[in-house]
């Protein structure tokens, strides 16, 4: 039950459904529209800054020209003096171009920061994957078979009659105590699974002529027992991976929580409760949209600022920073490789069991809801997609 608990609380921390891949959508419509926005306002500012460059660098030229064919000393000063004036005017321009690629890149990466609290922050996700894990639940219990339960109880008799004469009855008869009530999802695995089999074919073992329908019945229960005993087993090998899933997930929340710390309220001066309530918990995309559009100018102000006091150092805060968020986004679409992985993993279990005669019906019906579970996931988190955007997340000039 410990691991199953863990499934939940990992599944209700990350993986969305219908309406969360709705949610990421809008997410994805309002980064596009923010960056095509920016990138729209960028490329008009770069194309008026290339035609001044352009007439100044004519300019210049002619000055050059002026100043080497002249012989007057003080026209020649002076051409010197419009010269490094242009030469000037020009450096604010090409400043103006690296500024704006600097507004886009870091809104860019204050967006997909933003963006990713919205797709990692826990969700309820155990009521949209209920039938799958309800389903690989009973699977794991021989008690939700037919006849297993009523057959059982003649076990457990047989358990209680002997166990004053058999030291491994008198320890599972104890195990069976404390465990409790066995329909709930006691695992049938490990040092437990070992005295049941003991147990049973003692049982079995026990069963004269005169209980042959009792002794075929216990035969086949006997068999349904060590298959549903693997079946756990195996379904046990893949579920201790979602222990390192669910650890990374914790750790780039902590780090993704860190970064906003430092970017939207250390760097950009927002109140993040305002934040929260503004873009995070927004429900309305056009809102959200024109919030981070005026955040993309407080960043710009912020970059203008940082030139002035800082001279030449400036951008490496901010290339830093940009930096962390690419490494993160990178980061959450490696994670999603691997939860997708892993649910392929229960895909090579149902295939292993789908011929066995005990648990075949039920591990069909397992095998139509884990489709449904990964086309899912793979629909709303696409791994390749969102390692590629992140890759491509900003510009190079």
């Amino acid at each position: 039950m410990k691991k199953y608990n863990l499934l939940i609380f990992f599944f209700s921390l990350f993986f969305p459904l219908i309406s969360f891949s709705q949610s990421l959508e809008e997410n994805k419509s309002v980064s596009e529209l923010v960056l095509y926005q920016l990138n729209k306002e960028r490329t008009l500012l770069k194309e008026n800054v290339d035609s001044k460059i352009k007439q100044m660098d004519a300019k210049i030229s002619n000055l050059d020209e002026s100043i080497r064919t002249t012989n007057s000393s003080s026209e020649k000063i002076e051409k010197l003096i419009e010269r490094v004036q242009i030469l000037e005017e020009k450096q604010q321009e090409l400043d103006k171009n690296l500024i704006s690629v600097y507004k886009y890149n870091y809104s860019s990466a204050v967006l997909n920061l933003a963006s990713m609290e919205r797709e990692i922050k826990p969700l309820n996700l155990f009521n949209s994957f209920r039938d799958f894990y309800t389903t690989l639940d009973k699977v794991s219990n021989p008690m939700n078979y037919e006849g297993y339960a009523a057959w059982f109880k003649e076990f457990e008799k047989y358990i209680e009659e002997n166990k004053k004469d058999e030291a491994r009855l008198d320890a599972l008869s104890h195990i069976l105590q404390v465990t409790g009530n066995l329909a709930e999802g006691t695992p049938f695995t490990g040092m437990f699974a070992g005295s049941l089999f003991d147990g049973i074919g003692n049982f079995i073992n026990s069963l004269g002529k005169r209980d042959k329908d009792l002794r075929e019945k216990s035969m086949k229960m006997f068999k349904l027992t060590t298959s549903v005993s693997q079946f756990t087993h195996d379904k046990d090998l893949i579920e201790t991976e979602w222990n390192a899933i669910a650890k990374s997930l914790d750790e780039l929340k902590a780090l993704q929580e860190k970064s906003m710390n430092e970017n939207i309220v250390n760097i950009l001066g927002i109140n993040k409760s305002d934040f929260k309530k503004r873009f995070t918990d927004e429900t309305d995309a056009k809102k959200r949209t024109q919030y981070i559009l005026d955040i993309s100018k407080i960043a710009e102000d912020k970059i203008v600022e940082e030139r002035d006091k800082n001279g030449e150092n400036w951008k490496q805060d901010f290339y830093n920073q940009m930096v962390t968020v690419q490494n993160l986004k990178i980061r959450f679409g490696t994670l999603t490789f691997r939860i997708l992985e892993n649910l392929d993993k229960y895909k090579v279990l149902i295939n292993k069991y789908k011929q066995d005669e005990y648990l075949k019906d039920r591990v069909d019906q397992l095998d139509l809801k884990l489709n449904l579970v990964r086309n899912s996931f793979e629909s709303t988190f696409n791994p390749q997609d969102y390692i590629k955007a992140s890759n491509e997340m900003y510009i190079v000039e």
